[in-house]
């Protein structure tokens, strides 16, 4: 066997690992293609015109003519190839002017292709969109639909803003600005008025009118015109703000029952009346929805307050209970509710009103004479047990019975409602008396024959029926030639000394 001298050996070595040294060397240097895409971070459209650069240091190759920075297409891709000494983390950054700048890391290895992660950009600078010519006009909102008469502590103006769009619903812009007309359309006719008149469109294609009411209520409309270029009239659909009335006034302050008699005493419990106002402001107009009117009365119980509808209207019930008018059987309500300031008062006007309404009772029935007589006259009396009249719907009913007689007078009667003598305007039960009298709770009547019957014989009277029904209840007297007498089961009879007859109704 040769042997070499160890110096030539060790020569020969490290020429070796120089040798692998330059071999991996070649290997790692090379092209890389990058592709990529930038899009939109907001709307995920692409970003055309967008500029990538790639950064790595001292890893690209020394060539002074490599390009390094490339541009996107119109779907937003993009391509390189770079060539590079070794295998290197490359840096890519994505610009564009309207954009916040972003940037992703790959690891760049020669001879491949590498696809980038998307570069989402996240827009700074906001769109200016192109609009066209002007073909809608849209309500964008008001500060109000619904305001108050003047003076009526509602707010009286409200700003309406309308929008000039292109076909396309987009607002124009400057460039296409519309000069806006505004009109009245419908409108109660009390003053009302706006401003301005007309008026241009900012950027955004908005436009504003300010309406202001008058001293009527009700509904006005509001309507926006303009004319394009070619002379075609836009015009919005009209905009409807309603106009309430304003506080309460004297004048226009009514309230009162449904009816003023009511069987309030007559023992059913809990015996209900409707009480109504209609409030008017002093313009004449309904008071502003949910005007508040308060109530209280002498007897018997009430629903404390009501709040008015759009027509100034509302209802609450008066309900038979203690304390009942036992005496007189009339209760005064009252009605109140704040009306304009007063600065005499330094604070707002009282809107008041006041008015009887009488409590009956059971029914009382008074006839004189009290036997059944051909061709007597009879005095008869109808009341409650306080001497006032009974309620409305009431029906007396007088039937002679025997053969070939009638009964004629006041047989068939309805009592209709109660009226009020007023004694003074001092708001109290004593300041009122109830209505009474012919036709109200006295009455006459005779028995008579009857020639309208063709038959033989003399007229013969077995008795006289007298029935009163209604809301009060019901009671039956018969007169007969021995006297008077009752089928109402728990009714009394008082025979008087003049020859009259009270009967009673029982007690419920």
């Amino acid at each position: 066997m040769r042997r070499y001298p160890p110096l030539l050996l060790l020569m020969l070595g490290l020429l070796g690992l120089f040798s692998i040294s330059c071999d991996s060397a070649d290997e790692e240097s090379g092209t890389v293609t990058l592709v990529g895409q930038v899009l939109d971070a907001e709307t995920n459209e692409p970003v055309v015109g967008a500029f990538v650069r790639i950064l790595a240091n001292d890893a690209f190759d020394k060539d002074p003519d490599q390009d390094r920075l490339v541009e996107t297409d119109s779907t937003g891709h993009w391509a390189i190839d770079i060539k590079i000494d070794f295998t290197v983390d490359l840096t890519i950054v994505a610009t564009e002017d309207a954009y916040d700048t972003d940037r992703r890391t790959v690891l760049a290895i020669a001879d491949r292709e590498i696809e980038v992660p998307t570069i989402r950009l996240r827009r700074i600078i906001a769109e200016e969109i192109e609009s066209g010519t002007p073909s809608n006009i849209l309500l964008v909102g008001a500060t109000n639909l619904v305001i108050g008469v003047i003076e009526s502590g509602s707010d009286e103006v409200t700003n309406i803003t309308f929008q000039v769009a292109d076909s396309a619903g987009q607002a124009v812009n400057l460039d296409d600005q519309a000069f806006v007309t505004f009109r009245l359309g419908q409108q109660p006719g009390g003053g009302e008025f706006i401003a301005p008149t007309e008026a241009p469109t900012d950027n955004n294609g908005l436009v504003t009118v300010n309406l202001s009411s008058g001293t009527r209520a009700g509904v006005v409309q509001v309507i926006a015109e303009t004319t394009t270029k070619d002379g075609t009239i836009i015009r919005s659909k009209p905009v409807a703000v309603t106009i309430h009335g304003g506080l309460p006034d004297q004048t226009h302050f009514t309230v009162g029952p449904s009816q003023f008699n009511f069987p309030g005493l007559a023992g059913i419990l809990a015996t209900k009346l409707p009480i109504s106002v209609v409030v008017g402001d002093k313009w004449s107009n309904p008071v502003r929805t949910g005007t508040a009117v308060y109530f209280n009365t002498t007897h018997g119980v009430i629903e404390g307050s009501l709040r008015t509808d759009a027509e100034g209207r509302g209802t609450i019930d008066l309900i038979s209970g203690n304390p009942l008018p036992s005496q007189t059987g009339i209760a005064i309500v009252h009605a109140s509710s704040a009306g304009n300031f007063d600065p005499n008062d330094n604070g707002e006007q009282r809107v008041a009103s006041f008015f009887p309404v009488l409590f009956s009772g059971f029914i009382t029935i008074g006839v004189s004479p009290a036997t059944a007589r051909l061709g007597q006259t009879y005095a008869l009396t109808v009341t409650d047990h306080l001497g006032n009249p009974l309620a409305p719907g009431t029906n007396i009913s007088v039937v002679a019975q025997g053969t070939k007689v009638k009964a004629v007078g006041n047989t068939d009667v309805d009592l209709g409602d109660t009226g009020f003598i007023e004694l003074d305007n001092q708001g109290l039960p004593s300041s009122y008396r109830a209505f009474t009298g012919p036709g109200i709770t006295q009455f006459t009547f005779r028995a008579v024959e009857d020639l309208r019957i063709d038959e033989g014989g003399f007229p013969t009277l077995e008795a006289i029926k007298i029935t009163v029904s209604g809301p009060n209840g019901s009671l039956e007297i018969v007169l007969t030639a021995g006297g008077a007498q009752t089928r109402t089961v728990g009714a009394t009879i008082e025979q008087l000394p003049n020859g009259h007859v009270m009967v009673r109704a029982p007690e419920r």
